[in-house]
């Protein structure tokens, strides 16, 4: 069945955007539910703080993708590299954002930046693509339980109808900072955001433990290639050693004859 939204000239967003899917009416979807709720952009700041390869060129830095996010989750390990190789400009990210991408939302491209994240030790500047819309608190509270409220089914639903362009279709800006966050979740984002950490903390325990394993496994690999490389080694000694006896024999044999 065709969707129709009807809007006056005053309504059209500015410089009159006329796209059809700008007034798709399943965007309205949460703000039109029977719910109290707040505006996103009453919790957060969106960080469009960016990073260029001349800024600080020799400084290190680790550089996250769209698909090093997933399900709540920093997957990825990151890039390492210096900021004067950087092919384009980053956003900067810090502990406590939660990052969102733009881009095709039904991959569920959403993370917590925790500070467990592989790789991000010390002054290392830990930067992200600019597909992402980095969320940032706007008071000294969590965002973690923002997590869950944004992988949640409607808000998909809403992001996913939000989707602009053909070739890589994105939603915009204000229509995340925008959608109503329930007031009941607001009022218990303490113990959300608390249970949200712990499911990512025993991800790290888990990922570490995994990675430390795969390094035993590393280490028995070299040790074997070492071995071999040395009988290797042994046994083209051996080779050249018979092959510099039996020289020296022809020669004496040689010099034998001569006598």
């Amino acid at each position: 069945m065709a969707l129709t939204s009807v809007k006056s000239v005053r309504d059209l967003e500015a410089v009159y955007v006329l796209a059809p899917e700008r007034y798709d009416p399943r965007r309205e979807s949460l703000a039109s539910a029977d719910i109290q709720s707040v505006p996103l952009r009453t919790l957060v700041t969106s960080n469009r703080k960016m990073v260029a390869a001349g800024d600080d060129s020799a400084r290190r830095c680790l550089v996250f993708d769209t698909s090093d996010a997933r399900e709540g989750i920093v997957i990825g390990r990151g890039k390492k590299q210096t900021v004067g190789e950087l092919g384009s400009a980053k956003k900067s990210i810090e502990p406590r954002d939660v990052i969102i991408s733009r881009l095709r939302p039904y991959l569920r491209q959403v993370a917590l930046v925790d500070k467990e994240m592989p790789n991000a030790i010390g002054d290392t500047l830990v930067l992200c693509s600019t597909e992402f819309f980095v969320l940032r608190p706007a008071d000294e509270l969590s965002i973690a339980f923002l997590v869950p409220f944004l992988l949640s089914a409607p808000v998909q639903k809403v992001l996913a109808a939000s989707q602009e362009g053909g070739h890589h279709p994105r939603f915009n800006e204000s229509t995340l900072l925008d959608l109503p966050v329930p007031a009941k979740l607001v009022k218990d984002r303490e113990a959300v955001s608390d249970a949200v950490q712990r499911g990512i903390a025993l991800y790290r325990e888990s990922e570490a433990g995994l990675q430390a394993l795969i390094g035993r496994a590393e280490s028995l690999l070299s040790v074997r290639n070492e071995t071999t490389k040395h009988k290797g080694a042994g046994s083209r000694h051996s080779s050249e050693t018979h092959e510099e006896c039996a020289g020296a024999a022809r020669y004496c044999g040689g010099t034998q004859a001569g006598q």
